[in-house]
């Protein structure tokens, strides 16, 4: 499994070019260069990021994953060269759990390997390295050690199996992809569940019991382990757009269509998004989000039974529940059963139904390698189903063989007009006939090849090993060729305009944002190059900064947006206020006039529901540089109107870094210190030495009511979530290494 990895791996190990990955380097690249950087510079992870959507949390950020225990090499080496070796352990960390969760079964080595193999090189998590979903990745690996600890805490009932079930479920958690995690549990729970209910049918009501109390200690266990990220995430989420969950239209966005179940036995029927052949969808990312190609032979393997002799038939039926499950649940929208479903707790707060067919590659994965055991121990049966599925399978072939050979033009004509979901790109189309016709007879042969070897043993006209050696030389080809083309490498390169542009926004006034409006940034680029901008690229967003850039806009407020490139009037006021100072086009950079300072004084205080601030701002009657507008929790806080005599003030900031800010201001009257600058309950202030109120002003910013005269105002960031969450996960690390290792002393006698 070692070397089949290395070997999959040898472009990136040997000639140490980068791996490709688009998310990657869109997202994950600049949050992990951002972390790297403090961490060479400071000896400390930063807990705010001031260079993205104006500033916003970042160790809250559960995406950025900065407590996972594998994420260490991003620590030690620049991100472009961790993201490749940091794959590269966990696919052989994931084939090794793969292969020890199988023996634990009684499976052996052969059937152990299949599966270890089909879990690691399948389609879909090949696609997702491919997209460079860096925490799918760190989530993937884990399900098959969760499962390792958990069947053999319901077969010994010792609670030390649960706790290392706990302990591998709470790193899970730190990987840094919440919906993984979640759909994890519920696969824990329904084993749980599963094993309770042939307990009770067994008459061990002790042993139900028992295991019920172990899933309790496994869940707490996992979130306890995981409170350091979990704790700093909830309190974010409060205040971002998935708080109080997301539409049924969002939760259901790239849902899986039945009509891609075929791509499970041609995998290139619909494209392929590595060379832009994919035409089903125009968003090339529902490709690898619906990509569950897992062999052809291994799809086969399930519609072999195992012996009513043999203790693995509960484990069978099982994981063919879990199949069909996840199936059930990845088509999403296209489930009438699924509104039910969305109204169930987690299921409101996550998108992309089809991200649960990682429980189906885990499930076909373990029941190939039970099959392939049964052959070796010479039980295999081959059923009536089994030679159904390959006579549909024929027919299904033959007509498609004959379709494309005899009839090409009306083939194609009303393929693309059943299947597509938009007219396809004419500079596509004229690749895609080639390669649908490459993936039909490719998995025809493998097909064929299948429904032989089935044949060939039921016939015995071949032994238990030639077709065991068939089976696993079948697929590790097939794997092999379909997946490497999701490997590929790439030079992080930064030319020199961009570097040049790059400088010149970092070298000008730092107390000036920036907008980036060309191609040659992306979103999180800020973050990369140290230049603050209102850009941004994240799942969790602060939800009133999104409401007020769309405000800003013109555009109606909806709060699942992550991206910011919706921005295309960079003349509102709004912007302005924001501190928006350099706009980075094609054709250079503008220069904005007329944008409000980082920090500057009021005198007015206006109060406006939380419903009409926006509005009120809108209007002709508010002028930012003269009021400031709160909402009326806040006005408890709000100084006595003063209108005698003209008001004076300044201010000027005199350190500015992540998570401190000092201010020097001087004003003849009480007024409001308003910052441009996020409202986050992270933020505390102290005036000459003394704690103040950080107040919500204009909808979205900090501000600090002062008295007249001269004040020093230090804004630090301060988790109170992470010192509680760091405080847990200590000590449940503790707790579990010291019932796990260290022995009571017996008692002696007299």
């Amino acid at each position: 499994l070692g070397l089949l990895v290395l070997s999959f791996f040898g472009k990136i190990i040997f000639t140490g070019s980068t791996l490709f990955g688009s998310d990657f380097i869109l997202q994950f690249h600049p949050w992990k260069t951002f972390v790297y950087d403090c961490v060479h510079a400071n000896g400390t992870l930063p807990f705010w990021n001031p260079y993205l959507f104006s500033g916003t949390p970042f160790i809250a950020n559960i995406q950025a994953s900065m407590f996972y225990p594998l994420g260490f090499l991003y620590y030690l080496v620049p991100p472009e060269y961790a993201y490749g070796y940091a794959t590269i352990l966990h696919c052989f960390l994931g084939a090794i759990f793969m292969f020890v969760f199988m023996r634990t079964l009684s499976i052996e080595y052969w059937g152990a390997f299949l599966s270890a193999f089909v879990f690691t090189f399948n389609g879909y998590f090949m696609a997702h390295l491919y997209a460079g979903h860096l925490s799918f990745v760190q989530n993937y690996i884990w399900i098959p050690l969760i499962f390792f600890f958990v069947y053999r805490f319901v077969t010994t009932i010792c609670f030390g199996w649960a706790l290392g079930a706990g302990l591998s479920l709470g790193t899970q958690i730190l990987g840094g992809f919440p919906q993984i995690a979640f759909y994890t549990i519920l696969a824990i729970l329904a084993s749980g569940a599963f094993h309770v209910v042939i307990s009770l049918k067994a008459g061990y009501a002790r042993n139900a019991i028992m295991t019920s109390l172990g899933l309790v200690v496994i869940i707490v266990t996992g979130f306890a382990l995981a409170a350091i990220q979990l704790l700093p995430t909830l309190e974010f989420m409060q205040y971002s757009g998935r708080s109080g969950g997301v539409s049924y239209w969002f939760a259901t966005l790239d849902s899986f269509h039945p009509k891609q179940f075929i791509s499970f036995l041609i995998p290139d029927f619909f494209g392929n998004a590595t060379d832009y052949t994919y035409w089903l969808s125009p968003k090339n990312w529902h490709f690898w989000e619906t990509c569950g190609y897992v062999s052809i032979l291994a799809l086969g393997l399930l519609f072999v039974p195992v012996s009513h002799k043999n203790s693995l038939r509960y484990t069978r039926i099982f994981f063919v529940g879990l199949i069909s499950i996840s199936l059930f649940l990845a088509l999403g929208k296209h489930n009438p059963l699924y509104p039910l479903v969305y109204q169930l707790p987690g299921f409101n707060s996550f998108r992309i139904p089809a991200q649960i067919l990682y429980l189906f590659v885990f499930g076909v994965s373990v029941l190939s390698g039970i099959a392939l055991n049964e052959c070796e121990k010479g039980l295999l049966k081959l059923p009536k189903s089994l030679f159904f599925f390959l006579a549909v399978g024929l027919l299904i072939f033959a007509f498609l063989l004959v379709a494309i050979h005899a009839f090409p033009s009306s083939f194609f004509y009303h393929l693309f007009k059943m299947f597509a979901e938009q007219p396809v790109d004419v500079d596509t189309v004229q690749r895609i006939p080639d390669k649908i016709y490459y993936a039909i007879h490719r998995s025809a042969l493998l097909f064929f090849v299948m429904t032989m070897l089935f044949i060939f043993l039921k016939k015995n006209m071949i032994s238990r090993r030639v077709f065991k050696t068939a089976v696993l030389l079948t697929v590790i080809v097939d794997l092999c060729f379909y997946s490497s083309q999701f490997i590929k490498s790439y030079q992080l390169e930064n030319s020199e305009e961009r570097q040049i542009t790059a400088d010149q926004l970092r070298q000008g006034d730092k107390m000036k944002r920036v907008l980036l409006a060309s191609e040659s940034f992306s979103h999180n680029d800020g973050s990369i190059f140290r230049f603050h901008t209102l850009n941004g690229y994240d799942p969790l967003v602060l939800s009133r900064y999104m409401f007020f850039l769309q405000a800003s806009q013109g555009l109606p407020f909806v709060k699942e947006v992550i991206i910011t490139d919706f921005i295309k009037n960079y003349n509102h006021k709004f912007l302005k206020i924001l501190n928006l100072g350099y706009i980075q086009q094609e054709k250079g950079i503008i220069k904005i006039k007329d944008f409000l300072p980082r920090a500057f004084l009021v005198k007015k205080a206006i109060v406006r529901p939380e419903e009409k601030v926006l509005d009120f701002m809108k209007s002709d009657e508010f002028d930012p540089n003269t009021m400031v507008v709160f909402e009326p929790e806040d006005v408890s806080f709000l100084h006595q109107e003063h209108s005698e005599g003209l008001f004076h003030g300044s201010c000027s900031i005199t350190e500015y870094s992540n998570e401190n800010i000092k201010i020097k201001a001087t004003s003849n009257q009480p007024c409001y210190l308003v910052l441009s600058e996020m409202y986050y309950p992270g933020w505390k202030v102290t005036v000459d030495g003394k704690p103040a109120p950080v107040l919500r002003g204009d909808y979205l910013l900090r501000v600090i009511p002062l008295g007249e005269g001269q004040h020093h105002v230090e804004m630090r960031f301060v988790s109170r979530p992470f010192q509680k969450g760091a405080l847990v996960s200590i000590i449940t690390l503790l707790g579990s290494v010291i019932f796990l290792f260290v022995k009571k002393k017996p008692r002696q006698k007299g």
